[in-house]
């Protein structure tokens, strides 16, 4: 049975059993041919079929067990007919050979969530963008040993955004997720359902998760600097698809985009040179639609946007990305992304309101109230390029490098003298004040949890500083034990009481390479 076909076969099956148990949906849409013109099957007969990961969803319930989780090596065809190792995430009801299924939640619930490691090496889950408490976040030191299983209940409290998941061992971060460990994670909320969005997910609301690779004659992904500081691989896939293709029916269309590479980012925009519509960033809805013809995501960024294409039956339409060389001083590159097909179907039905947020994000007002500097962060590295720091420290995993009040408000400044580092900070929204003296764009004043000190221009002199600042507050605790608060210790502040949450370079390299810190949140009435 080739690839398609399989895909196919268990896509079908594992909807029909997980539609008759819980109330789930784990959909894996296969796309076909089907409404496309000759010419477009001509242009698109050398594609493979976009593959769409299975859904975990249950609409009907507030508290609810999600389908466990498997982390397990795999094999997969990047290529049809060749074989590579890989991860996956799967479910009894769906087996993943590259990455994990697309976990859907609404905010309210509250989810029990089994992750079980099968592969012979610890690894971690870590749950990218989610505010919760410090012992649900999967960092670094909540190991899943092999043959383990790490239970939680997960409440999820926060406004509708799109978040992912992925490993985050200490030091394997990067070979880890580079391999498949890694998913997205959408949370929905009353609000935001009533806007009329494209929301068919794998029909109008598309999850894109664009990573670079690097494969041998014979098809097997390989990890390989190749001697440079970060990986930077040779060929663009998206879900685990080399030269994918997916049919569209006229209308519009919700792309979720996951920039899930490890180091390489991209800046998308539609080869006709049509704009789109920016409705959402890391951490939720945008006040309002930004209309551009271009967007910049780094490694662990996240984008919603929404595009017309009711004008487009019988066309081909590009998505492209302008990136960076393997020499990273060589200039840039300009490589597809995705090829749409746009059939002759009827338009699903959505709309595109121009208000998005039920309580709009007044940034000026939040610039204006904001506090004084209250931490400070230099990056840095040895000039050899191994090891990375962060005020002079490389990360350890015994120390604890800040500690946080909860619930207060406070603002963080980034420094490095090189530039090109998109810092990511668990736990938390934040609000982006500046980025190298300047107020961020439109599109990215919305709630973010990733910021970006860009790479210098060319020309740029050297010594120059670059610095962005974020307003950021902290409204759960790193507490191991929410019982931990009765406990009378003078060492409330110590590991022995929290699970830090991270603040780190999401350059997988440079993180596992040293360029993280950790904090703990703690409640000021019981320091006191």
């Amino acid at each position: 049975m080739d690839r398609r076909n399989f895909l196919k076969y268990s896509a079908t099956l594992s909807s029909g059993l997980a539609l008759s148990t819980a109330g789930f949906s784990a959909l894996g849409i296969s796309n076909s041919m089907e409404g496309l013109t000759n010419q477009q099957k001509k242009v698109i007969a050398d594609y493979n079929f976009l593959y769409i990961p299975p859904l975990l969803y249950n609409p009907y319930a507030k508290r609810y067990r999600m389908p466990t989780l498997y982390i397990q090596d795999t094999l997969h065809e990047f290529y049809p007919g060749k074989q590579s190792y890989a991860t996956g995430l799967s479910t009894l009801q769906h087996h993943c050979s590259y990455l994990g299924p697309t976990i859907k939640v609404k905010q309210g619930d509250v989810v029990d969530f089994s992750v079980v490691n099968l592969r012979s090496e610890p690894v971690t889950n870590h749950w990218h963008g989610l505010h919760i408490p410090g012992r649900l976040d999967g960092g670094p030191h909540q190991m899943i040993q092999p043959g383990e299983t790490w239970n939680i209940t997960m409440p999820i409290r926060q406004e509708a955004a799109t978040c992912w998941y992925h490993d985050h061992t200490c030091g394997k971060t990067a070979e880890h997720v580079y391999f498949g460990h890694a998913g997205l994670f959408m949370i929905e909320d009353e609000y935001s359902n009533l806007l009329g969005l494209p929301n068919y997910y794998g029909e109008n609301e598309i999850p894109l998760v664009v990573q670079d690779k690097l494969f041998n004659s014979g098809g097997d992904q390989i990890y390989d600097v190749r001697g440079g500081p970060i990986f930077l691989g040779d060929d663009m896939i998206v879900n685990g698809t080399i030269k994918p293709f997916l049919a569209l029916s006229p209308g519009l269309v919700r792309f979720k985009i996951l920039n899930g590479s490890n180091d390489r980012h991209y800046e998308f925009y539609f080869k006709d040179g049509r704009s789109f519509s920016v409705i959402g960033s890391d951490q939720g809805l945008l006040n309002s639609p930004i209309e551009l013809n271009k967007i910049t995501l780094y490694s662990g960024e996240r984008v919603e946007i929404v595009v017309d294409f009711t004008k487009d039956s019988g066309g081909i339409v590009d998505l492209m990305a302008k990136t960076i060389v393997v020499d990273t001083g060589g200039g840039d590159i300009y490589v597809e992304i995705l090829k749409l097909a746009i059939t002759s179907y009827k338009a699903l039905p959505a709309i595109l309101p121009e208000k998005l947020r039920n309580n709009p994000i007044d940034w000026d007002k939040e610039v204006k109230n904001a506090p004084e500097v209250t931490r400070s962060f230099k990056l840095s590295s040895n000039e050899t390029l191994t090891e990375m720091y962060i005020n002079d420290r490389a990360f350890d995993m015994q120390f604890i490098n800040e500690y946080v009040p909860k619930g207060k408000k406070e603002v963080w400044e980034f420094q490095s003298l090189t530039g090109g580092h998109p810092l990511h900070i668990h736990g938390c929204s934040f609000l982006i004040l500046e980025v190298v003296d300047e107020p961020p764009p439109l599109e990215f004043k919305g709630w973010k949890d990733t910021v970006v000190l860009p790479i210098p221009e060319p020309g740029t002199p050297i010594g120059k500083l670059y610095t962005c600042k974020v307003l950021v507050e902290f409204n759960h605790d790193t507490y191991r034990s929410p019982n931990i608060l009765s406990q009378d210790d003078e060492d409330i502040k110590g590991l022995k009481y929290h699970i830090p949450y991270m603040y780190h370079c999401h350059l997988l390299e440079h993180e596992d390479k040293g360029m993280m810190g950790q904090f703990i949140v703690y409640d000021e009435e019981v320091s006191d």
